[in-house]
């Protein structure tokens, strides 16, 4: 294993500390992401999980080994390595979009689906896509009760105020939907 030392600003002559920075594993993330980009998923997701064995556990590497695994049909391994990406950056709305969408396309599981999804709204307000998203699971899980509804209405209505297009029509049939509730 290659490391690097880096000394600090804050260091007075003669003291050392030092961050040990593992150069093969940053060398493998930067392959898988190069991987990823041209389309090679499992070579990049064989990258992600060398770079994790050697050391790069950061959020962006669980995000990216997740996102191969999904794309290679691996629905369960892909939640567990953004939960993991979560668990070091609970701040990323794109891995709560990301296991919002697994959970509601591949489990079936509307209500955990939607837990993220607001997470992902309420991380990132200003994202149309994430606004969008958060309309359709409101919208998928309406049943009998108004409030989901109306909440599907208000995300769809954000995503078109931040300028999505395909937001207006899920906008205008959902607000249809409502009308004829009310008849």
């Amino acid at each position: 294993m290659v490391t690097l030392s880096r000394r600090f600003a804050s260091e007075l002559p003669g003291q050392h500390r030092s961050r040990g920075i593992n150069i093969e594993a940053r060398e493998a993330m930067a392959q898988g992401t190069r991987d990823l980009l041209a389309g090679s998923t499992a070579s990049a997701l064989k990258n992600f999980e060398r770079a994790l064995s050697l050391g790069e556990a950061t959020a962006d590497t669980y995000y990216n080994k997740g996102v191969c695994e999904y794309s290679l049909g691996q629905t369960d391994a892909a939640i567990s390595s953004w939960e993991q990406s979560l668990a070091l950056d609970g701040s990323r709305a794109d891995v709560h979009a990301n296991i919002g969408n697994a959970y509601f396309l591949n489990k079936r599981d509307s209500k955990s689906a939607l837990s993220h999804m607001k997470q992902a709204a309420e991380l990132a307000p200003e994202d149309a896509e994430i606004q969008f998203n958060l309309g359709c699971l409101y919208e998928a899980s309406v049943s009998d009760k108004d409030s989901d509804l109306k909440e599907a209405i208000a995300a769809y209505d954000r995503a078109v105020q931040l300028g999505l297009e395909k937001a207006k029509t899920h906008l205008r049939n959902a607000m249809a939907k409502q009308m004829k509730r009310q008849l």
